[in-house]
């Protein structure tokens, strides 16, 4: 096992400093740029988006007999404050 100290271990170590390195260097360019500002979305604005639907499962609405209130989705549905 100490034979494989020096053949594994220093080439290890040397990628291990050069990719260090590239990340403070890549660090460095980059401090002076900046991302665009995402404008945020509030309940008083109109929204102009299209509709998105999002669903755990791939099946359509199914009806609920038993309850008589027409078509539910599968899985119920969500609450929450807004």
């Amino acid at each position: 096992m100490e034979s494989l100290i020096v053949p594994i271990g220093m080439p290890v170590t040397i990628i291990t400093i050069v990719f260090v390195l590239a990340c403070v260097v890549s660090m460095l360019f980059a401090r002076g740029s900046k991302y665009p500002k995402q404008q945020t979305y509030s309940l008083d604005q109109k929204w102009t988006h299209e509709p998105l639907l999002l669903s755990a499962t791939e099946d359509g609405p199914v009806a609920a007999p038993e309850h008589g209130h027409g078509d539910i989705e599968i899985g119920g549905s969500a609450h929450g404050k807004w």
